[in-house]
């Protein structure tokens, strides 16, 4: 019986390697779109197709056309930079075509909008209001059951 070559294992090894690799690109080939783009990492047929989706979010100045007064109060105020539709919903919800088909949401009954943005994190600047379990229950000591928006307007919440 002859000896096997020392080197036959790495020859296999390297054989399914490359046959692995191979594989790979073809099925590679296969399943990527025709329309993937290498240079930016997008599939270029994606900008039409999510441009063809109604709109759910339309941004500060959808809601300004029919709330220009609370837009322009607004900018005077510490949350300026947020958009309306973090707290108060989708666009999608309060209008559709030009025309208001439910209220926007307002949630006066509870501090999870609130809590939403301010609860502790450690991934937040130092200087950005958080509130933990110990600060809110420092807050509920002036009357039982207190929410945020019993003192602090949300549009501007310094006290």
């Amino acid at each position: 019986m002859t000896q096997p070559n020392p080197k036959s294992h790495l020859i296999r090894l390297a054989a399914v390697i490359v046959g692995g690799i191979v594989i790979f690109l073809i099925i590679k080939a296969v399943v990527t779109p025709a329309s993937w783009n290498y240079k930016d990492w997008y599939r270029s047929d994606s900008l039409a197709l999510n441009a063809s989706y109604e709109t759910a979010y339309g941004g500060n100045d959808s809601c300004a056309t029919c709330h220009q007064e609370v837009n322009e109060e607004l900018a005077e105020f510490k949350h300026k930079s947020l958009s309306c539709e973090s707290c108060h919903g989708a666009l999608a919800d309060h209008v559709k075509d030009g025309e208001k088909i439910a209220d926007a949401k307002v949630d006066d009954q509870s501090t999870w909008q609130c809590l939403n943005c301010h609860a502790a994190r450690v991934n937040k600047p130092v200087n950005f209001p958080q509130f933990d379990k110990k600060k809110i229950e420092e807050h509920r000591e002036m009357e039982d059951g207190m929410i945020c928006t019993a003192c602090h307007t949300p549009h501007d919440p310094v006290p």
